[in-house]
């Protein structure tokens, strides 16, 4: 499927499914279509920001490098098969670095060519000596009942020994006991996230929110679950929320540039998604394509969209053979529109 046919798709399909599924297939011409994404965490489960994470190939040398955003989050993509290394570079910080190996294989029973989406989250540890109080956060404080606690320590370890089911089973329990217990809500919300549990999750996250309006993790978790269930005017409504906390979240503007577009409302999602660019310094691919769908298609903007296109092949390293995005933007260096 080459970049044509792909923006062709967008425009007729629903613009959710642009984020979710559509951007991981312009890389379809290539046969590095696999992704390797993930968290880092500091004590009590804070997110970590703007910390250097390194992609490395079997011979230790580094093919990727990002940064995580305001939510811990990190994401590389267009990754080639074989063995790999993540490893967390917490530079200038108290935190200790770390390495995790991961095996990519891209490869179906079949022998046919297929995405493979690993998912490595990192719990970092405090240098010797170092002491905090507190996280990214604003702190929150609740009295919770001494078997909650027990339960939900017992989640914390299975989910960190890879345990992912009983983990989130203990999670739930753990709620049971005690259903307005915010830290256990908000990491059961994240883990059904990634099991794209999307019902699930912004029914936890909404718990969150309404317990501890200070959180963005949670506002940040409940605008992607319903962005997942297209739930625009709640998308808009979460997204706001978590912008009032972290306002140079490049994700969250995402979103909501996306929601915007969906909506029709094409001036308000070419702001935020402006917005988004200037404080992305090129990390974010899909970013760039949805600029790129929403130039090229609603405001016939094509030397935009072309240089929307020009970011997103910059974001997008790993690519073997741009030749087809490099057909498209001369098709519109020339003012002549996708199709």
């Amino acid at each position: 499927m080459n970049l044509l046919t792909i923006f062709r798709y967008c425009f007729r399909t629903p613009v959710w499914v642009c984020l979710l599924v559509v951007c991981s297939c312009t890389d379809s011409f290539s046969q590095y279509r696999s992704t390797v994404s993930g968290y880092v965490f500091g004590p009590g489960r804070s997110p970590i920001g703007q910390v250097a994470v390194e992609l490395r190939n079997d011979v230790n040398s580094t093919i990727g490098r990002t940064k995580t955003d305001s939510s811990g989050r990190f994401m590389f993509t267009g990754v080639p098969s074989g063995r790999l290394s993540v490893t967390v570079l917490p530079l200038g910080t108290n935190f200790e670095g770390q390495t995790r190996e991961i095996e990519i294989s891209g490869v179906g029973l079949r022998g046919q060519l297929i995405p493979d989406n690993s998912q490595v989250d990192f719990y970092l540890k405090l240098k010797k000596g170092v002491e905090v109080s507190g996280g990214s956060e604003v702190v929150f404080v609740q009295e919770v009942p001494e078997e909650a606690r027990r339960i939900y320590k017992s989640a914390i370890s299975d989910l960190d020994s890879q345990r992912v089911e009983q983990g989130i089973a203990e999670l739930k329990q753990a709620v049971a006991l005690f259903p307005t217990y915010f830290v256990a809500l908000e990491r059961l919300g994240a883990e059904q996230l990634k099991q794209k549990r999307w019902e699930e999750a912004a029914k936890n996250f909404a718990v969150c929110v309404s317990v501890n309006q200070r959180s963005f993790v949670s506002w940040y978790g409940l605008t992607y679950a319903n962005f997942a269930l297209r739930k625009w005017q709640d998308v808009l409504a979460s997204s706001e929320k978590a912008l009032e906390l972290e306002k140079n979240s490049v994700n969250t503007l995402v979103l909501l540039g996306i929601t915007q577009r969906n909506l029709q409302r094409f001036s308000e999602a070419e702001k935020s998604l402006i917005r988004a660019k200037k404080l992305d310094e090129g990390k974010t691919p899909d970013l760039y394509w949805n600029l790129a769908l929403l130039y090229a298609y609603n405001l016939k903007k094509y030397q935009e969209a072309a240089d929307a296109l020009e970011l997103y092949l910059k974001a997008n390293p790993a690519i073997p053979d741009d030749t087809n995005v490099r057909k498209l933007i001369k098709q519109l260096r020339e003012n002549r529109p996708p199709g």
